[in-house]
Order: structure tokens, then C-alpha cells, then sequence
């Protein structure tokens, strides 16, 4: 029987880690291109076939990252409520051992339980949000859970901080809320993401990938014109090391690869989620 390996470098056991990688494989409210749910097993099989361990952005091995792969959550496809009730579930334990815990998603709703259950163990931290998409809906198509209204139902689950990179696309009512809103930081550069970061500050980052420039990730549900680079999030991930600031948990989102069959958005991730863990592992 086929077996997909764990994701490259990972460690046997959990007990000889402090990073917990996990798959979230939930695309139920995906309103325009599903195929979310099977991002995290192609990620591993890029990896397993085709990344290097040592990263030449950061000058570090990634086998000297302390990191288990713990495979993919055990999620039944549809009622979102039930989705987080379980992912909460299922990740509280490994954050009850002082781990912490990155995500491979998934749709971007899968987001919101990550943070509920992250605000269990610490009750003062950031959310960096990387996306083109603001996600401050009200609900979607009838349902208040939903990834276009996730960073919403993080701000009325008592998120105090949200700092939005990327955003280029919302309805009237969002951009309005963005405006009105003091726990909301809408930025616009570089430098506007370092002035609202403190030195030494708690980060849970999210990182959906249609935050890039289609050009480089065209295997995502939503793509939107214009956007990011992978240098741009290189140059984000040395601001986060040069703050000092602690990222306790994150995830990556909305990748659907059978959208793009060229598999450049697959490597885009994997590769990604290299730099990430490493990021994730120097402030500790």
C-alpha cells in the first residue's frame, strides 16, 4: 500500500519536537474552486521527491529544525461547526505539551479554530494575516462560517489585533469595517507591517495563498490579480526574526493543486513552508 511520506526532515516522534506540522484537509465552504482538502498530501510528496533540506534564504538546515509531521487531522468533509469544534479538539493536546503547531490547509475557515484554540493558551497575541481577500464578511451564502468571513469570526471570538498584508479585494462593507475598526490594521508596505509590530510580540500568522501574485501560485480557489512574491515573504520573515517576535502557531491555506496542473504551486508551497518552519524555530 502507498504511503505519503511525512514531510522532509520531519522528526519520528512528537516528544523529540517542539513544532507540531499537521494537515487540515477541509474545503466545505469554498465558494468558487474547491480542492483545498488535498493540498497537504501533494505538499508532502513535492517535498519528499524534490526540496532540499538546507535553505539558502535563511543559511539554515532544515534537519536542524525540531519539527514532527504528524499527518492529517481527522476530519469528516461538511458541517463547519462540527470542523471546528474537531480541529480544536485535535490540536489542543499538542499545545497543552508546549508545542506549537503549523498548519497545512485546507480552506481558510480552518483558521478560526486554529486561533480559538491558540487563545486557550495565550490570551495576548497578533494575528498577521497574509491574503488578497479582507475575509470581514458578516457569513456567506447563509452561513456565518465560512473562509470569506473567517478573520470576522476571529474578531467576535475576542481577536484584539489584526494586522491584514496584502489585501486587495472586499465589499464596500469590509472596507468600510477596515476603516472604522481600531483592532483592524490595514497595511500597505513593509515598513506599515514593522510599525505595527512590537519588539518581542506574540504572532499567530496566516497565510493564504492567493496573498501572491497569481503569476507564482495559480493553483488557489480565488486568485486575484497583482499581489506578493516569494521574495516579498522572505523580506516579511526577516522582519518577524529582526522584531524578535515569537511566532506561537501559523498555517497556509487555500492551496488547490489539481487547479494547477504545472505543479508550481505545490513547490511554491512546499517551499514555503521550509522558510516558515525555520522562521517559526528561531525565536522560540
Amino acid at each position: 500500500m502507498f504511503q505519503i511520506p511525512k514531510f522532509i526532515s520531519s522528526r519520528d516522534s512528537v516528544e523529540d519536537a517542539s513544532i507540531v506540522l499537521a494537515g487540515v484537509p477541509y474545503d466545505c465552504t469554498s465558494s468558487f474552486r474547491a480542492g483545498s482538502r488535498f493540498a497537504s498530501r501533494e505538499v508532502r510528496n513535492y517535498a519528499y521527491e524534490a526540496i532540499e533540506e538546507f535553505s539558502f534564504y535563511q543559511n539554515v538546515l532544515l534537519d536542524d529544525v525540531p519539527f514532527c509531521d504528524i499527518g492529517d487531522l481527522e476530519i469528516m468533509v461538511g458541517n463547519p461547526a462540527e470542523m471546528v469544534e474537531t480541529v480544536m479538539g485535535e490540536v489542543r493536546p499538542y499545545l497543552e505539551m508546549g508545542k506549537r503547531f503549523l498548519a497545512i490547509g485546507g480552506e481558510h475557515l480552518v483558521t478560526l479554530p486554529l486561533f480559538m484554540v491558540h487563545r486557550e493558551f495565550y490570551q495576548d497575541f497578533t494575528l498577521l494575516h497574509l491574503d488578497a481577500h479582507a475575509d470581514l464578511r458578516d457569513g456567506y451564502a447563509g452561513d456565518t462560517l465560512s473562509h470569506a468571513s473567517v478573520m470576522k469570526c476571529c474578531l467576535d471570538n475576542g481577536l484584539e489585533k489584526l494586522i491584514q498584508v496584502g489585501i486587495r479585494s472586499c465589499t464596500r462593507d469590509e472596507h468600510k469595517l477596515r476603516q472604522t475598526d481600531s483592532r483592524i490594521i490595514p497595511t500597505a508596505s513593509l515598513d506599515d507591517v514593522s510599525d505595527a509590530l512590537e519588539e518581542g510580540e506574540m504572532v499567530y500568522l496566516s497565510v493564504d495563498l492567493d496573498y501572491f501574485d497569481p503569476a507564482f501560485v495559480p493553483g488557489t480557489g480565488t486568485p486575484e490579480a497583482g499581489g506578493a512574491s516569494f521574495n516579498d515573504f522572505m523580506r516579511l520573515v526577516k522582519l518577524l526574526d529582526s522584531k524578535k517576535c515569537r511566532i506561537i502557531g501559523a498555517d497556509v491555506v487555500e492551496l488547490a493543486p489539481e487547479i494547477d496542473r504545472s505543479g508550481i504551486s505545490v513547490a511554491f508551497a512546499a517551499k514555503l513552508l521550509r522558510e516558515l518552519l525555520i522562521c517559526m524555530d528561531k525565536n522560540s
